[in-house]
């Protein structure tokens, strides 16, 4: 499963400007943090893309897959709220 070009372009400018973001997980779980990357991991023994965020220090791996809403916590010219 993947999600569409438009939508991970939102991703990739968090990314590139290292915005502080807030993901809402599909499951409803809040995570908050700086955007850092996009990465292959592996989980299960299968290939997932995930976005890489720094939580209070800590790096972690979001798969895009599990993405309900991304949001730009500091205002920017690219995005406020992206649903996916």
């Amino acid at each position: 499963m993947s999600i569409a070009c438009e939508l991970y372009d939102y991703i990739e400018i968090a990314c590139i400007y290292q915005l502080e973001i807030s993901v809402e997980l599909k499951n409803g779980e809040m995570k908050s943090g700086r955007a850092l990357s996009t990465l292959i991991s592996k989980r299960n023994g299968e290939a997932t893309e995930c976005l890489r965020i720094n939580i209070n220090g800590l790096d972690e791996n979001i798969p895009l897959v599990e993405i309900a809403q991304l949001h730009a916590i500091a205002d920017n010219p690219h995005f406020t709220t992206i649903r996916f």
